[in-house]
């Protein structure tokens, strides 16, 4: 009896080889995208951290300039009511020497503090030099002081220190005769160098820059790798067009005309004194271990398409080679195509909450809609917030507050739906929704309600919430979807609205909204 030896038609074989190379260019293809994607992610994300830092930085930055100048401030009101009191004209010199002399004893940022009579001429300062022949007369704190009743600190540009030949920033209060008639000023001059010297503390990369600067562009102090003489005006420069522009605080990408360097530079105008604090890290610093990780993933990923190439030459030489490597690569074919299956229904879930993920929802609301909007019907949407979360995290860690999140979405996963249609989901961070289609805004409600009351019951310690257990506040939106109308973002918004209106009115509660049309809108 003969054997009988099975063979492929060679139609069929193209047919297969044509359908592994389309597989593998698949497969490389969306390789490359994923890496694209992922590195284009993390580059955002580098630099959405960068400006947080930078910020915060510059926030950090303006306070401590605020609270020199208001120090000065009392510092030189002590002075004004000790002069005022005794009266200048009477005011011995040497004792009032010894007064500011004592006074400005432990006052780092201080070089100096003088006082001077209604012509400009010194009466006394607090230095061992006195130059009472000298005037201050036709400085321009001198004569807003002169010209001004307001008794406030004045805060003037740099100078050079006529007595102490030094950088400083003037701080000045007026003095009043007893008729309140000008009688002098009271003068502070704060050490330029002694915001170089407290700016030289932070990390700002090896380009970054800090800056101190008068609103009306006068630099004070430039923390930068070139160096740029104190009084320079940077008025015309694109930081200032930009506090011009966007307001007193602002983050943005630069590119400095002192040194031609691009920098992401975030500002803020003191809110009481004429001053603008910048911060600013390179481009390249930000990106710089960014750059280094990506070369790692290229490295990685190409070396994984040179892996998958050989495999795929493989594959056909097996099938050209030998009949029965068919079966095999069916069986291999079967095998990816259900762990692309698994891949893809992971991909739609939070690995965390076990809910639905954002991308989830995103494509289910936009069916979910159009279905209501083409049968006329009710969708309701629900948006919850875990209240004071980041107390949470802070209290207990980040490790208990994963357990947390994971607890509430096993609860919205037991309470929440009561039909296939319904999907829970994380929509970022603490903050979860419930898709309810063919659900009216008081059956919402009452979902919403059962959540709140089942999340309560779970009694989880947080010490920092006002019940002192975890508490959820949630906002509920409904509508009948009209054409030109509705749409689906403003279901969110208004479910958004609500959830700011629970947490508004004390938290731990549901509130619902009106969804607007767009010609209300």
């Amino acid at each position: 009896m003969s054997e009988t030896t099975t063979t492929i038609p060679p139609e069929n074989k193209r047919s297969l080889l044509g359908a592994v190379a389309t597989f593998l260019y698949l497969i490389a293809v969306s390789l490359i995208i994923l890496v694209v994607w992922s590195v284009w992610q993390t580059r955002v994300q580098t630099l959405n951290q960068s400006k947080g830092a930078t910020a915060n930085l510059a926030l950090a930055l303006s306070q401590h300039a605020s609270n020199t100048i208001l120090a000065s401030g009392t510092i030189l009101r002590n002075v004004v009511r000790e002069v005022e009191k005794n009266d200048v004209r009477l005011t011995s010199p040497h004792d009032l020497h010894l007064f500011l002399k004592d006074t400005i004893v432990d006052q780092p940022m201080l070089s100096n503090l003088v006082v001077y009579d209604a012509q400009g001429k010194t009466v006394a300062n607090s230095g061992s030099r006195n130059s009472p022949d000298a005037t201050v007369a036709d400085r321009a704190y001198f004569q807003f002081h002169k010209d001004s009743n307001d008794r406030g600190p004045h805060v003037g540009g740099p100078i050079v220190g006529r007595l102490t030949n030094e950088w400083v920033m003037t701080v000045s209060l007026r003095l009043n005769d007893p008729l309140g008639g000008f009688a002098g000023i009271a003068l502070a001059s704060v050490r330029v160098d002694f915001f170089r010297k407290y700016y030289e503390k932070f990390d700002i990369g090896n380009f970054g820059t800090i800056l101190l600067a008068s609103d009306t562009g006068e630099l004070f102090v430039r923390l930068a790798q070139k160096d740029v003489p104190v009084g320079t005006s940077i008025a015309n420069g694109p930081l200032f067009n930009e506090y011009r522009t966007k307001g007193p605080t602002g983050t943005a990408m630069l590119v400095a005309r002192l040194d031609n360097t691009e920098r992401l530079y975030s500002y803020r105008h003191l809110e009481q004194y004429p001053l603008i604090v910048a911060v600013a890290l390179a481009k390249e610093d930000i990106f710089a271990t960014w750059q280094a990780q990506t070369y790692q993933i290229i490295s990685i990923t190409t070396g994984l398409l040179l892996l998958l190439g050989m495999i795929g030459f493989r594959l056909v030489y097996m099938i050209t080679a030998k009949d029965a490597i068919e079966d095999e690569l069916r069986s291999a074919k079967d095998q990816l195509q259900e762990l692309n299956g698994e891949l893809e229904t992971l991909a739609s879930l939070d690995s965390l909450t076990g809910l639905a993920n954002r991308r989830k929802f995103d494509g289910t609301l936009a069916i979910e809609f159009n279905r209501a909007l083409r049968n006329h019907t009710s969708i309701a949407l629900i948006m919850l917030d875990v209240d004071c979360f980041k107390q949470y995290n802070d209290l207990y860690g980040h490790p208990a507050g994963d357990e947390c999140l994971r607890q509430i979405g096993r609860v919205l996963r037991e309470q929440g739906p009561n039909r296939a249609t319904d999907l829970p989901a994380r929509y970022g961070g603490e903050e979860m929704v419930i898709l309810l289609p063919d659900t009216d805004r008081t059956g919402a409600v009452a979902i919403a309600e059962r959540i709140r009351l089942a999340i309560r019951e779970l009694a989880i310690v947080h010490q920092a919430n006002q019940n002192g257990i975890v508490t959820i506040s949630a906002g509920v939106a409904a509508c009948t979807p009209q054409h030109a109308e509705h749409t689906a973002a403003q279901l969110i918004k208004a479910a958004d609205a609500a959830l700011y209106e629970a947490k508004a009115t004390g938290r731990d509660r549901v509130c619902s909204n009106d969804v607007a049309s767009t010609s209300a809108a």
